[in-house]
């Protein structure tokens, strides 16, 4: 029998496969490993669906603050040491410390929101950071969501359907349930006059809104007035503006007291901000006002007495319910921004093999 040749063993450590080669093989294999970039790092700031994790163990390896409460400070400076991404959320104050402390290795910042308002923008660019953010919803997306929460408020509310709600229906605008209701909206850019028109195609009443100032031509026409009148005159109110841009928390307690006690308040577009959570809560459970539903798009974002609202029977979400552990649209939504983020790290790699 022929001796049989010198073997080698290599246990890689991305794959963990057992691989045999000839000497004159395992040589080769050395030099190339010697040349290999190793595996990328990656750090989450909070816990995301197993599908995004997929995504992102399969270029890089990670490390995640697993607590349903915002990652402390000097915890978020300690865990973003020498990684090439960040996957934040809009409770997560990046600015330049935080950058400095990930080093230079960093090359992507991605966050699970539409936004970038806790984000040094500026000081991202200036390094060449790519930033990653949710997509943008349209403003007849974010419209259609509206009258979707509204109906599932009118119809758990009054325990019947409401046909006003299907396009096909035969329902005239006369037969309505909103004929005979005031609609206020705070905010009216491109996003509060879509909505404001899906209000009119259902027959309301009257039309208000409120702004930083009189919109000039708007479409559809509206009554401008001042806030007080608008909560105090209005069946359902609907937050149509980024509160960043506005007074935060427009909606307290002394704003609750003037609402009228069958009124629907909306949070269509402000992110939350413009809302005193507690106060909200406090006047949904004495039934001060009858129902609220509450934007959710931003995924994982922290909603103070979250909790506490979502045992409410007059609380409700959109597009999907924080509740029962439900991830439909935010695992959609967490493997847009993984697989984004798996792209600009593999770009940059190329770069600097290409610098090299």
């Amino acid at each position: 029998m022929s001796e049989l040749p010198n073997q080698t063993y290599y246990l890689c450590d991305v794959t963990r496969k057992l691989t045999q080669t000839t000497t004159d093989g395992a040589l080769a294999d050395r030099d190339e490993q010697s040349t290999m970039k190793a595996r990328c790092r990656v750090y989450l700031t909070s816990n995301v669906p197993q599908s995004c994790l997929d995504i992102l163990l399969k270029v890089a390896d990670i490390s995640m603050w697993e607590s349903p409460d915002p990652v402390p400070r000097g915890e978020l400076l300690i865990g973003v040491r020498g990684v090439n991404a960040l996957l934040c959320t809009s409770s997560d104050h990046v600015d330049k410390d935080v950058i400095n402390s990930a080093g230079s290795g960093l090359c992507v910042v991605a966050t699970l929101s539409e936004d970038t308002h806790h984000i040094d923008v500026e000081e991202c660019q200036r390094r060449g950071i790519e930033l990653v953010t949710l997509p943008k919803m349209s403003k007849d997306t974010v419209a259609n969501l509206t009258m979707g929460i509204l109906r599932q408020t009118l119809e758990d509310q009054e325990q019947q359907k409401f046909d006003i709600f299907d396009l096909n229906s035969n329902t005239l605008k006369s037969d309505s349930l909103l004929c005979e209701k005031t609609v206020g909206i705070i905010g009216y850019g491109y996003v509060g006059q879509a909505v404001a028109q899906r209000f009119l195609d259902l027959g309301v009443k009257d039309m208000l809104y409120n702004d930083l100032c009189v919109v000039k031509n708007p479409q559809p026409r509206a009554e401008f007035t001042n806030f007080e009148r608008l909560v105090s005159e209005s069946d359902i109110i609907c937050i149509c503006c980024k509160a960043l841009t506005q007074k935060s928390h427009l909606f307290q307690k002394d704003a609750f007291k003037k609402m009228k006690k069958d009124a629907i308040l909306l949070d269509s577009y402000s992110n939350g901000h413009a809302i005193n959570y507690s106060d909200l809560y406090n006047a949904l459970r004495e039934k001060r006002i009858c129902a609220a539903g509450l934007d959710v798009r931003d995924v994982n974002r922290t909603h103070p007495f979250k909790t506490n609202l979502s045992a409410l029977n007059n609380c409700y979400y959109f597009p999907f319910k924080e509740c029962n552990h439900t991830w439909d649209m935010r695992s959609a939504a967490s493997e847009s921004v993984a697989r984004a983020v798996v792209s600009a790290l593999r770009h940059g790699r190329n770069s600097e093999q290409e610098e090299r």
